[in-house]
C-alpha cells in the first residue's frame, strides 16, 4: 500500500500493515490519512519530508513485526526501538548508523507521537521521554577535498565519459557544487526557468531547505561550461530540468553521487569512498574562507540560518590544519643526527 502526498509516494508500505493504515482511529480518521498530514506538514523541504517517511516506515514495520499497535505502545516499546538501532547496522553502508542518524530516528518518530496528540488520536507521546543518542555537533564525519584536490576534479570533470552524464553536464554539475557550494538536492531540482539576468551577470535562483531562495552568479570561468552545456543538451529533452542526463532525464543524487567520487578517485584524493557531494559544500567555504570571504557572506551563501553553522564547517578544516600536532611533530622530527657519530659517541 502507498500513501501519497502532492502527487508523489511518501511512505510505501508492505502488505502486512495494510490493516494497520486502514485502521480507523478515535478521530474518524485512519492511521494512513494521519501520516499523510504529518508528512504534509513539512512543505519547507522535501528532503526532510522523504528521510522523516523512511524513518516512520522502518519503524512502523517492526511495531507490525512485533505485533504492536503503535498508537497504544509505552515509552518501553520505543525504547526497545532505539536499542535495537543502536546495534543494526545501515544496509547502505554496512556500518553501525551514526548516533546523528539514530537521533533523527527517533526525532521523527517523535514528531509523528507530538502531531497525533494535537490531532487527538492519542493522549501522550511515548517517545518524548525517550534516551537519545548523545554525540558531538560539533563534529562532522564529512570528508573534505582541498583547493588543488577540488581544481584537479573540475578538471577532470571536462573529459569524464560518465556513463549517464554527458562530459558537459558532468563538468557543469561539478562546477555548480564545488564553485557555488549549493546542495546536492538543490542541483538536482534546479530548473532552466532558475537561470536569469542580474546586475549585468547570469545568475541562477537556488531554491534551499527550509524555503529559502538566493540568487547567486554564474562566475566568468562557469559561463562557456554553461554555454557549452545548454548548446548541447538533448533536444527532447525534460523541457523543466536544468541538469539531464543523455536521455534528457532529470538527473538524481545517486548519478551525482557516484559522478563526485569517482572524480575523486581520478584526482588522487585519500579514500574517495568517503568524499560525497556534501564534501564539494564543506570544500567552497574552506576555499572561500582562505581566499578571504567574510563569514557572513559565506553563511549567506551557503543559505544557514546562523553564522553558527557556518562555523562548524570551519571548525572541521581548522581543526585539522591548526591541530597543535604540527608544531610538536616539527621539532620532534628533525633531520636524525648520522648514526656512525651516534655509535662512536656511545660508551
Amino acid at each position: 500500500m502507498e500513501i501519497q502526498l502532492d502527487g508523489h509516494a511518501a511512505v510505501s508500505h508492505p502488505g502486512p500493515q495494510t490493516e494497520l493504515l486502514t485502521a480507523t482511529t478515535r478521530t474518524g480518521h485512519t492511521v494512513a490519512a494521519l501520516v499523510s498530514a504529518w508528512l504534509g506538514s513539512f512543505t519547507d523541504s522535501a528532503d526532510t519530508r522523504a528521510a522523516y517517511a523512511r524513518d516512520l516506515r522502518e519503524y512502523l514495520t517492526w511495531c507490525t513485526r512485533r505485533e504492536l499497535d503503535p498508537l497504544a505502545v509505552r515509552l518501553p516499546e520505543v525504547q526497545m526501538y532505539a536499542t535495537e538501532l543502536a546495534a543494526a547496522t545501515n544496509p547502505r553502508t554496512g556500518r553501525p548508523f551514526a548516533a546523528s542518524t539514530r537521533a533523527r530516528k527517533l526525532a521523527a518518530i517523535s514528531s509523528w507521537y507530538t502531531f497525533l496528540v494535537r490531532a487527538g488520536a492519542i493522549d501522550a507521546n511515548p517517545a518524548r521521554d525517550a534516551a537519545r543518542p548523545r554525540y558531538d555537533r560539533r563534529h562532522s564525519t564529512t570528508a573534505s577535498v582541498s583547493e588543488q584536490q577540488a581544481a584537479q576534479m573540475l578538471t577532470s570533470s571536462r573529459d569524464y565519459a560518465h556513463r549517464t552524464l554527458g562530459p558537459q553536464a558532468a563538468a557543469l554539475a561539478m562546477m555548480l557544487l564545488i564553485d557555488l557550494g549549493i546542495r546536492v538536492s538543490e542541483l538536482c531540482n534546479a530548473d532552466l526557468a532558475d537561470l536569469g539576468q542580474r546586475d549585468g551577470m547570469r545568475v541562477l535562483t537556488v531554491r534551499m531547505k527550509g524555503g529559502k531562495v538566493r540568487t547567486r552568479p554564474i562566475p566568468a570561468p562557469l559561463e562557456p561550461v554553461l554555454d557549452d552545456y545548454l548548446r548541447t543538451r538533448p533536444s527532447d529533452a525534460d523541457t523543466t530540468a536544468l541538469l539531464v542526463t543523455r536521455h534528457g532525464r532529470r538527473v538524481n543524487r545517486h548519478q551525482i553521487y557516484r559522478l563526485v567520487q569517482t572524480l575523486a578517485e581520478r584526482a588522487g584524493v585519500p579514500t574517495p569512498q568517503r568524499i560525497t557531494p556534501h564534501s564539494m559544500r564543506h570544500a567552497f567555504n574552506t576555499i572561500a574562507r582562505e581566499r578571504g570571504a567574510a563569514l557572513e557572506d559565506r553563511r549567506d551563501a551557503l543559505g544557514h540560518s546562523s553564522a553558527a553553522i557556518t562555523q562548524l564547517y570551519d571548525h572541521v578544516a581548522l581543526s585539522v590544519t591548526r591541530d597543535p600536532a604540527h608544531l610538536v611533530a616539527g621539532a620532534t622530527h628533525r633531520e636524525a643526527p648520522d648514526a656512525g657519530k651516534i655509535r662512536e659517541s656511545s660508551p
